[in-house]
């Protein structure tokens, strides 16, 4: 009876939003319709032509609307608004899974999954007032310049929400209808912050001010952190990163690892000063302006190793993919532990670089979601490394990526997420299940959730085969590059060679249905190989898009326009194509 209490008094929480909502939305709608456009101030004006970007108006106006009472307030000021009209829904959302952990038995699966969506929601706040912060600071070309990131960070709200309801999933129908609505009022108000920042040069002329056109410049050296961004006084611009002192970048600018000078080692025969990469994450000194740099010695390495949000710029190298392994065996069916959790090596921090380095989960594929390796953080640089498992492998959950020279095997969903990702000049094995019944594979699964996402999966230059295992009956088994998991799902495979493992349709619909494909995107351009004849590929009935791209289109999911790898890439020691391999 009590547990029915909290859930009552949640749902009825959820009411009490969206009567609030409804009757904002009838004030505007009646103050609109009294007697037009003429009858509203100037500020009322601008919020409705802001609003007309996004998707969700009444959310819009709801948001913006109390700040049309200033007159005298900017861009900055509606931008504000936006931010912190996400953070209070968040905030929303953090309550109610406080609200139903009061019931919640301990040890069950239905606790750990609501107390994961609890970390996630004060994950996205904390974020929000970070960004805040910057926008206070910021100069208005500085943050029309750096729009992309910021869009991508406003972004990485939408995946947290998105990741919450993927743990909850199914295990409790009452707990995710009651966390349903508040993470979709998360979820759509991010998606109007998304619209309005994509628009910024259009918004900001309507305050009469225009933003010069040039290339992305920084402006001063005052601004506060953005995307553990560590700012020094006296280092030059000169589109290094920012977060590289004078001597980090001569550091960084030796390709060998040999030559780089670790601050610790960690080697599991003593010979370092520790034994497990945990240990030597712990020696991370805290306020650290400059590059940790971890050397890890040979071996295999049995730990669920974790660098927090406030461990930026670790660069970690081993001795090989294959001579230094980080290896754990965690999954939904073997542990309990799901996509959020399950990860052998997980990065949440901005700035790291992993290399020559192997990370598996050998839970294998009866665990069903078993992460190898999850990276949540902006500016990752991953270089000759080793990623295996069976079913979701590779976790990329939000910023910009780059993994480059990779190994990377599955089966089921194995490089996916919400990031913006390019994988180039890497191998993608498809691996063979022990399981008799599963007989689909599925490479990529993009996890974009709203029409105004950044994110996107991009495989460059890359090749696609079947493990040996799989070749005398990989006909047998029914390989996709790809299916959507999300209703705006975005991948593009450029310039790779593709076996005939890959079934003629390319790509399908999840779990067979249709109501991911209206809006989501799956590009070829310049394939190769029998895997990658297009004359077969599947066209989905209600929208969305398969097959080739035009060379405009494929251009956009370069690493020059998807990274901007001048601010950070060109110094991270990572070799990148930043067009296309092949010249006209």
């Amino acid at each position: 009876m009590i547990a029915r209490k909290v859930l009552i008094s949640g749902i009825s929480l959820i009411l009490v939003v969206g009567v609030a909502i409804g009757v904002v939305a009838v004030v505007i709608r009646s103050s609109l319709n009294k007697s037009g456009h003429e009858s509203l101030s100037s500020q009322m004006k601008l919020v409705t032509r802001m609003c007309n970007y996004t998707d969700h108006q009444t959310e819009c106006q709801q948001s913006l609307s109390p700040v049309a009472q200033n007159s005298s307030a900017g861009f900055k000021d509606y931008m504000k608004a936006a931010l912190l009209s996400i953070s209070d829904q968040a905030q929303n959302a953090f309550n109610m899974t406080e609200s139903l952990l009061v019931e919640a038995k301990n040890g069950t699966r239905v606790k750990r999954s609501i107390e994961e969506c609890k970390d996630l929601m004060k994950e996205a706040r904390g974020e929000l007032q970070n960004l805040v912060s910057y926008v206070d600071d910021a100069e208005l070309q500085t943050m029309k310049d750096r729009a992309l990131e910021i869009r991508i960070w406003v972004g990485s709200v939408t995946s947290y929400a998105g990741t919450c309801m993927d743990v909850i999933g199914d295990d409790d129908p009452k707990v995710s209808e009651a966390m349903r609505g508040p993470i979709d009022n998360v979820t759509a108000i991010t998606d109007n912050a998304l619209a309005i920042m994509g628009e910024i040069s259009n918004i900001v002329s309507m305050f009469g001010v225009k933003l010069n056109e040039n290339t992305i410049t920084e402006k001063g050296s005052n601004n506060r952190r953005l995307m553990g961004e560590t700012i020094e006084e006296d280092v030059p611009r000169n589109g290094h990163p920012s977060w590289m002192s004078r001597v980090d970048r001569k550091l960084m600018a030796k390709q060998d690892n040999g030559r780089i000078k670790a601050n610790v080692v960690v080697a599991q025969d003593g010979s370092g000063q520790f034994r497990t990469i945990n240990e030597a994450l712990r020696a991370y000194p805290k306020g650290n302006q400059g590059r940790f740099v971890i050397y890890v010695k040979k071996g295999v390495y049995k730990e669920t190793v974790i660098i927090n949000k406030t461990m930026i710029n670790i660069y970690m190298y081993g001795d090989g993919p294959r001579a230094t392994i980080v290896t754990g065996n965690k999954g939904e069916e073997t542990t309990g532990d799901k996509i959020s959790t399950s990860g052998t090596f997980q990065v949440y921090a901005s700035g790291f670089i992993g290399r020559s380095m192997g990370f598996t989960n050998t839970a294998g594929p009866e665990a069903r979601p078993a992460v190898a390796l999850r990276t949540s953080g902006d500016m990752i640089g991953i270089y000759n490394c080793r990623i295996s498992g069976y079913q979701d492998t590779l976790y990329m959950n939000i910023g910009r990526q780059f993994f480059r020279n990779c190994v990377i095997s599955g089966h089921v969903d194995y490089i996916f997420g919400d990031a913006r990702v390019v994988i180039q000049n890497s191998l993608i094995i498809v691996r063979k299940s022990s399981l008799k019944h599963q007989n689909q594979a599925f490479i990529t699964a993009p996890g974009q959730q709203t029409a105004h996402e950044c994110g996107g999966t991009v495989l460059h230059n890359c090749r696609i085969v079947p493990e040996e295992a799989l070749f005398p009956t990989r006909f047998e088994v029914r390989t996709y590059l790809g299916r959507p998991w999300k209703t705006h799902a975005k991948a593009a495979f450029i310039e790779c060679t593709i076996a005939d493992v890959i079934r003629p349709e390319g790509v399908i619909a999840w779990d067979g249905k249709d109501f991911n494909t209206q809006h989501s995107f799956f590009g070829e351009f310049k394939n190769r190989g029998p895997g990658a004849n297009l004359a077969n590929r599947v066209k989905w009935p209600k929208g969305g898009f398969t097959g080739e791209m035009d060379r405009n289109t494929a251009a956009k999911f370069t690493v020059d326009s998807m990274l901007l790898p001048d601010t950070w890439l060109k110094m991270a020691t990572i070799p990148y194509l930043p067009s296309f391999a092949q010249a006209l």
